[in-house]
């Protein structure tokens, strides 16, 4: 039973709600009498190419083409880093009635500019470019220009020098309305979508190819025919095996050749100092050890940094801790069924292209901040499964890992259970994590298409958090979290999650709100949602909203949509799962006519988040179910 309010909170609340009529009111100024002028890029709410392009392009001194959009109802500025992201936006569905009219879109403008493409085609200027309305630039494009992200559009006020420019560096030139008539073929977090089935069987086919190394032939058994492992692994001929009886070895090996090393029943002990297994050839398999002895060093000496990359600091100092199993520059690496006590890392894969660990159990420190990771992946694609991470600072990191599949682990007592950097195009999927200090997932520096899907979160700071764009995050179940869920990520799709008994369950965030959220179930939240600023944010889709529970139908009917919108950052609605008394005050005359307001204008109100078309139940009632009943029995016993 929902607690009544009192009447002193009643009226107190019926206070907010008329504060709320009168901001609405004042909220509608006119924005359209004055034509707004260009302003510094880096006060924009910006969009675009990833962080880690945006790297590369600094780092390479690469020129970026920009646009900046500016909106009849949208009080910031809108900044696109690439031209083929601003395009796209614009002609999204819906784009003009969530942000209102674009007043005026400037680009960056190359004329008068001593702009080339240079000898690897990446675009370079000595001056940067100057604005100019898009209406009326002339567009050089098809041409061998590029940036970190693709091919590039170039942008000129002077035809003549866009003629000049794709002379030099090839290309056609194109006028505004041609240009916005193009597809550039900017995956849509739809794609990513269908994408999941096809990204698990190239994780299988991954695992697959790597399992091969279980198989090869025995050339060397330590002990009869080699008296230690290194003399072994030393000795044995490519693609075999060495085998490695039961029993505790103090050493610390390498191996520089295509080889199975294999010790089931076997401890590898590496004495405390250091790496204990360091791989540098390709198609290297290490099987069926128990693994102590690994060094503390838990990060490398940035000043020996070999790779000149803009990344090399992290990359030398996240992938030269100590570990159990390193790998670098060895693809086809199989790491399986180790049992690993480790201070600093378990694995770790530096340029490992179709690298797998399976079946591994790494257990770490028993405070995150004393450990580091149990897997490092990074600068190529990686599959991670079936496998228990318990303790140590983060279970799985990834670092420019493009294309890297985690799935079907459990991460306990972490800092973060999977947490991707620079990562795009990945999948992390059917993962539990439980008891992680910050969060279960986390995905930071605005990478596109990763796919997030049916992992289970519980007893965590937070659930999933998210940046970057055009991913899918999907049926995963957060519970007992204090957020369960951010919608960081731009332009993507929320859908079929479950956030249940969290002290917040989602929060909107991003100041430019294009993602997807529907058929989720809010369940017995402290607060379902929560709106940072910018437009109104509309939970529904295609005529389907979310299941909110404390969500009503003033008709009362049986339909599967009701008919009544819902508003979580509405001061009635929000308290409508927790007391009774708010139903009676959501019916009164002058909160239904506001409620009639709410949702037709965009931004006519701060913070706002509306369901037009809420669900009369649970989108994913068996999940939901479950939950109920593991509530009901923890409270019973």
């Amino acid at each position: 039973m929902r607690p009544a309010l009192t009447t002193t909170q009643l009226l107190a609340l019926l206070a907010v709600v008329l504060g709320t009529l009168v901001f609405a009111v004042s909220f509608a100024v006119d924005t359209t009498s004055a034509r707004p002028e260009p302003v510094p890029f880096d006060t924009t709410v910006q969009r675009g190419i990833t962080m880690a392009d945006e790297q590369i392009a600094r780092n390479r001194s690469v020129s970026v083409p920009r646009a900046e959009v500016f909106y009849s109802q949208y009080r910031y500025v809108v900044g696109y880093v690439g031209l083929d992201q601003a395009v796209t936006a614009l002609a999204e569905p819906g784009h003009e009635r969530q942000f209102g009219y674009p007043l005026v879109v400037y680009v960056s403008d190359y004329s008068d500019r001593p702009v080339r493409c240079g000898d690897d085609g990446s675009l370079r200027t000595a001056a940067p470019p100057d604005w100019v309305e898009a209406s009326q630039a002339h567009y050089v494009v098809d041409g061998s220009v590029r940036v970190p992200s693709g091919p590039a559009v170039v942008p000129f006020a002077d035809r003549a020098d866009a003629a000049a420019f794709a002379e030099s560096c090839g290309g056609r030139i194109v006028d505004w309305e041609t240009l916005q008539s193009r597809s550039f073929h900017l995956q849509r977090a739809a794609a990513v979508r269908n994408q999941v089935d096809p990204r698990r069987r190239d994780a299988d086919a991954t695992v697959r190819a790597a399992r091969q190394r279980r198989t090869r032939p025995v050339s060397v058994e330590v002990g009869p025919d080699a008296p230690t492992i290194q003399a072994a692994v030393d000795a044995a001929p490519p693609n075999t095996t060495v085998a490695v009886p039961a029993g505790s070895y103090a050493e610390r090996v390498t191996i520089d050749k295509p080889l199975t090393l294999s010790g089931p029943g076997a401890t590898l002990d590496g004495g405390g100092n250091g790496t204990v297994v360091t791989v540098t050839a390709d198609r290297v398999g290490v099987t069926g050890f128990d693994i102590v002895g690994v060094g503390n060093a838990t990060v490398g000496d940035p000043t020996n940094a070999s790779d000149s990359a803009w990344d090399a600091t992290v990359t030398t100092a996240y992938g030269n801790s100590d570990a159990a199993v390193t790998g670098r520059n060895a693809s086809g690496l199989y790491v399986a069924d180790l049992t690993v006590e480790t201070p600093a890392s378990g694995v770790v894969l530096r340029r490992t292209p179709g690298a797998v660990v399976e079946n591994v159990t790494v257990d770490g420190t028993a405070d995150w901040r004393d450990g580091f990771m149990g897997v490092v992946g990074m600068h190529g694609p990686i599959v991670v499964q079936d496998s228990v991470f318990d303790g140590g600072r983060d279970g799985v990191y990834l670092h420019r890992a493009d294309g890297t599949a985690v799935r079907n682990n459990t991460f306990r007592d972490n800092r973060f259970g999977v947490h991707l950097m620079y990562t795009s195009r990945s999948l992390v999927a059917d993962n539990a994590a439980r008891g992680q200090a910050y969060a279960g997932v986390v995905v930071m520096t605005n990478p596109v298409a990763n796919a997030i899907v049916g992992n289970d979160v519980r007893h965590a700071g937070s659930g999933v958090m998210l940046a970057g764009s055009r991913s899918y995050i999907a049926h995963n179940v957060v519970s007992d979290t204090g957020q369960a869920m951010s919608t960081n990520a731009g332009r993507s799709l929320y859908e079929h999650n479950v956030l249940y008994g969290n002290e917040l369950g989602l929060r909107a965030s991003t100041a430019v709100p294009s993602n997807v959220v529907a058929e989720n179930d809010f369940v017995a939240n402290d607060r379902h949602a929560v709106s940072g600023p910018g437009p109104l944010r509309v939970y529904t889709h295609e005529g389907r909203g979310n299941y909110w529970s404390g969500a009503y139908d003033l008709t009362g009917g049986a339909a599967p949509v009701l008919t009544q919108p819902y508003s979580p950052t509405d001061p009635i609605d929000r308290r409508l799962h927790r007391t009774d008394a708010a139903v009676v005050l959501g019916s009164a005359p002058s909160v239904r006519g506001l409620r009639a307001l709410r949702g037709t204008t965009p931004g006519f109100r701060r913070g706002s988040i509306v369901d037009r078309a809420p669900l009369a139940a649970p989108a994913n009632p068996e999940a939901v179910r479950r939950l109920r009943n593991e509530t009901a029995a923890a409270g019973a016993s």
